[in-house]
């Protein structure tokens, strides 16, 4: 799998009923019950395309990376 991103996910598996802002544990959240329907055995491959405002994503990103077998990289933030 090939992860293209720029931070954590800002709603589940079914859209908002209202536009409310997002909290960072509703992030967090969403991202864990993203984890629990990736197949096992699957290397994820994570490029973090850099973002101001969501801070702890790079972490939980590397992460699943390294958990998985597979690859992190984030450019430059003055990157093209």
């Amino acid at each position: 799998i090939y992860l293209l991103t720029d931070g954590l996910p800002t709603q589940g598996k079914n859209a908002p009923k209202a536009e409310k802002l997002v909290r960072p544990q509703d992030r967090l959240k969403f991202f864990n019950q993203a984890m629990g329907q990736l197949p096992g055995g699957v290397p994820v491959n994570v490029l973090l395309y850099p973002m101001d405002g969501d801070p702890e994503a790079a972490g939980y990103l590397w992460r699943l990376a390294i958990d998985t077998q597979g690859s992190f990289m984030t450019p430059s933030a003055d990157w093209p």
